[in-house]
C-alpha cells in the first residue's frame, strides 16, 4: 500500500514540474518574441509640419510628398488650410486626438502673392490650426518661392504665444535671385566670405531681417541641378539655393544640404521625386 502511495506521488510530482516547464517555456517564448518585435524607424510624434508651395503652385505641387510621407513615415493629412485671396483661413479636414506626424497641406489661392503677403498669412494659417489644436512646436516643408515666404515669416517678429519651429526643409528655395527674372545662369558666384557676389531683391529682404531668425533649428535645404550646363534646376540656380546657408550664418542653424541632379531634379521635378520625398521624410521623423 505504501508502495502504490510513494509511487502515485512520484507521478503526480513528475506532472507537477512538466506542467511549470511548460508554463516557463511559454513564457520565456512569449518575451523573446516581444523582444524580437520588430520597431519602426520612424518616430511617434505629434509636432504638426506644414507643407507650403511656391509661386503659380497648388495642393498638386505637395501632393506627392505628403503621400509619400504618409505611405513611409505613417504621417497622416489631418488639415487643409485654404488661404483666400483676401487672406481668410478656412480649415478642411479632421484632426482628432493624438494623430502620429499630423500634416496641414498649405494652399493659397493667390498664388502670385509677393513673398510678405504669403510670410503673413503662413503666420495666419500657424495661428489659426494653432487655436484649434494647442501645439508648441511645428516644422515647415517649403517649395521655390514658399521657401522664401517661409523663410521670411520665421524672420519676422510674432506674438509671444506663436509656436516655436523645430525643423524646415527647403526644397529649390530660389533665395537670391530667379532665372529669367533677376538672375542669369551660371552668372552668379560665391566670394571668399561665402556670400553672393550678386545680390537679388530676395535676398535683401532677407538679409535685412536675418538677425531675426530663430536660433537652434534644423534646416535642410535641397538643391536640383540639371546636368545641362546651367548649374541650376531650370529655374534656381546652385549659387540662389545655397545662398540661405551664408544669410543664416551665426543663428546657430544645424544646416544639412541635399543635392540631386538630373531631370528628376529639374525645379518642378523636384517635389515629385521619390529620393527628395525620402530624404524629408527621414529628416522630419527618422528615429
Amino acid at each position: 500500500m505504501k508502495q502504490i502511495k510513494w509511487w502515485l506521488l512520484a507521478v503526480l510530482l513528475v506532472v507537477g514540474l512538466t506542467g511549470c516547464g511548460s508554463q516557463t517555456t511559454k513564457k520565456q517564448a512569449t518575451q523573446r518574441a516581444a523582444s524580437t518585435k520588430k520597431i519602426s524607424p520612424y518616430v511617434n510624434q505629434q509636432t504638426p509640419t506644414f507643407y507650403v508651395h511656391g509661386f503659380q503652385g497648388s495642393a498638386k505641387s505637395t501632393n506627392t510628398l505628403i503621400a509619400h510621407a504618409e505611405k513611409t513615415a505613417h504621417a497622416h493629412k489631418v488639415l487643409v488650410a485654404t488661404v483666400s485671396t483676401s487672406g481668410q483661413v478656412t480649415l478642411t479636414g479632421k484632426w482628432r486626438g493624438r494623430v502620429r506626424n499630423p500634416i496641414i497641406q498649405v494652399v493659397f489661392k493667390n498664388n502670385l502673392a509677393q513673398y510678405d503677403q504669403q510670410s503673413a498669412w503662413l503666420a495666419k494659417v500657424i495661428t489659426t490650426v494653432q487655436q484649434q489644436h494647442a501645439f508648441k512646436h511645428y516644422s515647415i516643408v517649403a517649395h521655390s518661392a514658399g521657401c522664401v515666404a517661409s523663410v521670411n515669416m520665421l524672420m519676422t517678429q510674432q506674438t509671444t504665444t506663436f509656436p516655436k519651429i523645430n525643423k524646415l526643409v527647403t526644397i529649390a528655395g530660389p533665395f537670391d535671385g530667379v532665372v529669367g527674372e533677376d538672375d542669369v545662369a551660371n552668372q552668379n558666384s560665391f566670394l571668399t566670405s561665402g556670400q553672393p557676389k550678386y545680390l537679388h531683391a530676395a535676398y535683401e529682404l532677407l538679409a535685412a531681417k536675418r538677425n531675426n531668425f530663430p536660433k537652434n533649428v534644423q534646416l535642410l535645404n535641397i538643391v536640383g541641378t540639371l546636368n545641362d550646363g546651367s548649374h541650376s534646376d531650370s529655374l534656381v540656380t546652385n549659387v540662389s539655393a545655397r545662398s540661405i546657408k551664408y544669410l543664416l550664418r551665426g543663428r546657430d542653424v544645424d544646416y544639412t544640404e541635399k543635392d540631386f541632379y538630373g531631370a528628376h531634379a529639374q525645379h518642378s521635378q523636384l517635389h515629385e521625386n521619390a529620393k527628395v520625398a525620402l530624404a524629408v521624410d527621414r529628416f522630419l521623423w527618422h528615429r
